[in-house]
C-alpha cells in the first residue's frame, strides 16, 4: 500500500476510536493526541508491509495500547503536572476541570462494567459506533447489543443518582 489515498482511506476512519482508546489510557487529551499521531506516522512507515494485516482495526488498536503503554511507562513515578495552573476556573488545556472531573468518573464507572456492557458503551458511546456495527464485530445479536448498552446506562445513570 503505497498510495497516500489508499493509506487515508483506509486508517483515517480509526481515528476517533484511536484517540479514545489513547484518552482512556493515558487520561491527558494532549498527551492522546501525540500518542495517535506517532502511531499514524509508524503505520505510513511500515505501509508497504500492511497489505499482509487481516483485521485493520485490530493492528491499530494494538498500535494505539502498545503506544500508550509505552509512554505510560516512561512516566516518572509520581509525576505532576506543575505546568498547568488553574486559572479563573478553567484548566491550562481550556477545559472545565468540573466537566473533566466528571468525564473522568463515567470512564471510570465505565471500566468497573461487567465485560460485555463496557465493551458495547466503550465502542458506542465513546468511540461513537453505530450499533450494527458493534454486533458484527462482537458477534452479538442487534438486540443483545442494544440490551447491554441500555443496561450499561443504567447503571452508569444510578451512580450518578439520576
Amino acid at each position: 500500500m503505497t498510495d497516500a489515498t489508499q493509506f487515508k482511506e483506509t486508517y483515517l476512519p480509526f481515528s476517533r476510536m484511536m484517540y479514545a482508546e489513547a484518552v482512556r489510557l493515558l487520561g491527558d487529551p494532549g498527551e492522546a493526541e501525540d500518542a495517535v499521531q506517532d502511531v499514524y506516522v509508524r503505520l505510513w512507515q511500515r505501509r508497504d508491509a500492511l497489505g499482509t494485516v487481516d483485521n485493520k482495526r485490530a493492528y491499530v488498536m494494538a498500535m494505539v495500547r502498545n503506544r500508550c503503554l509505552t509512554l505510560l511507562d516512561s512516566r516518572p513515578a509520581g509525576r505532576v503536572e506543575l505546568d498547568a495552573p488553574e486559572v479563573s476556573g478553567v484548566g491550562a488545556d481550556g477545559t472545565d476541570p468540573a466537566v473533566r472531573d466528571r468525564a473522568e468518573l463515567v470512564m471510570k464507572m465505565i471500566d468497573a462494567l461487567p465485560s460485555g456492557q463496557r465493551v458495547v458503551i466503550t465502542m458506542h458511546d465513546v468511540e461513537g459506533r453505530p450499533n450494527e456495527e458493534i454486533a458484527r464485530d462482537t458477534g452479538l445479536s442487534a438486540d443483545n447489543v442494544r440490551q447491554l448498552l441500555s443496561r450499561a446506562r443504567r447503571a452508569i445513570r444510578s451512580r450518578f443518582g439520576g
